[in-house]
């Protein structure tokens, strides 16, 4: 997964424009609550290939720190 695919995936749910999402811009500034967290963990497990339990997750994650998140799954589960 690119850092422009996880945008997409971002804008798609939280309907917005991927130019507003930047590294440091927080899930909670787009509006997210736990039922955003709980989509979000399916959409990027599917995306990615993995399972995510959405507890892992929290509306307080930057976009760049949700991507370094996604970055770490995707490398582990190469292994």
């Amino acid at each position: 997964m690119t850092f422009e695919e996880l945008q997409e995936l971002l804008a798609e749910q939280f309907s917005c424009d991927t130019a507003e999402l930047k590294r440091g811009v927080a899930l909670s500034d787009l509006g997210a609550d736990h039922e955003d967290m709980v989509e979000l963990a399916w959409g990027l497990g599917e995306a990615l290939g993995v399972e995510i339990d959405e507890s892992e997750l929290n509306v307080d994650m930057t976009v760049g720190e949700l991507w370094r998140f996604a970055v770490d799954l995707a490398e582990n589960a190469e292994m």
